[in-house]
């Protein structure tokens, strides 16, 4: 089963590109992030005409997530109230005995602002809810643009981002609580030491390969076992043709 997690920042201008991964690519599952549509506007046509089935969990302008995926899907829950705070951020489903819960994570914007208190939050309420909802021993995924790079080969300037949203020490802690508690950093395994998974439109940042890995995925030693293969699909950052990329890449693993 092949697992593909991407933050297109908006599928609306991102569409035909999707359309033409799916094409191309044809992952089993696909999480989109950063949808920026309301769930009704989400275009379903592109995904169930290939056979995908779908939730989506969307929001006017902002955020906004789906899982895509050719196996049914069950048990879908469309957002984690005591996390978002009234944004769409989560939406979680399982699929071929596989619980996949895809997160669009608050970026944090600056150490002293209102919304990097939002991000702590966030994830001390996830992780809440993981304690809550789940065990180790689950197959369970947890995947999506987390927005934090976990050490520094992980961000091209670790010295010029400490203290940083993205490479902050509490937000390190947050994700070491996570890890503790019984989840396995997939990708840090399969990618090569300063391979990124986001880099700003600003200042030619993707050419210089000034970025950060930031998406992720974070598994439980069950799926650790069956993983094949990890990647980032870095030439699905630059433009293809008239299409123009997403700050992301998609990044992916597949279970044997």
């Amino acid at each position: 089963m092949k697992i593909v997690s991407w933050n297109v920042n908006s599928l609306k201008a991102r569409r035909e590109l999707v359309e033409l991964y799916l094409d191309e690519v044809g992952p089993d599952v696909l999480c989109l992030q950063e949808l920026k549509l309301t769930t009704e506007a989400v275009p379903r046509e592109v995904f169930t005409s290939r056979g995908y089935d779908l939730a989506v969990h969307g929001q006017k302008q902002w955020n906004g997530v789906l899982i895509a995926s050719r196996t049914p899907l069950e048990d879908v829950q469309l957002g984690l109230s005591e996390a978002e705070e009234g944004q769409a951020r989560f939406v979680a489903a399982t699929t071929t005995g596989v619980r996949i819960v895809n997160l669009y994570c608050p970026q944090g914007q600056a150490a002293d602002s209102p919304k990097f208190q939002y991000k702590l939050r966030f994830f001390d309420a996830l992780q809440a809810w993981v304690e809550r909802s789940h065990d180790p021993a689950d197959d369970l995924v947890i995947t999506g643009d987390i927005n934090i790079a976990p050490a520094a080969r992980d961000i091209w300037d670790p010295v010029g981002f400490a203290g940083v949203p993205s490479f902050h020490p509490l937000e390190h802690e947050r994700l070491q609580r996570l890890l503790a508690w019984g989840l396995v950093d997939e990708l840090e395994g399969h990618l090569e030491p300063g391979t990124y998974t986001f880099w700003d439109y600003r200042r030619a940042s993707f050419r210089f390969n000034q970025g950060m890995r930031i998406d992720h995925f974070l598994v439980t030693e069950s799926v650790h076992s069956r993983v094949a293969r990890g990647w980032m699909d870095r030439p699905w950052r630059k433009k293809r043709g008239e299409l123009k990329a997403s700050d992301h890449a998609p990044v992916g693993i597949e279970l044997g």
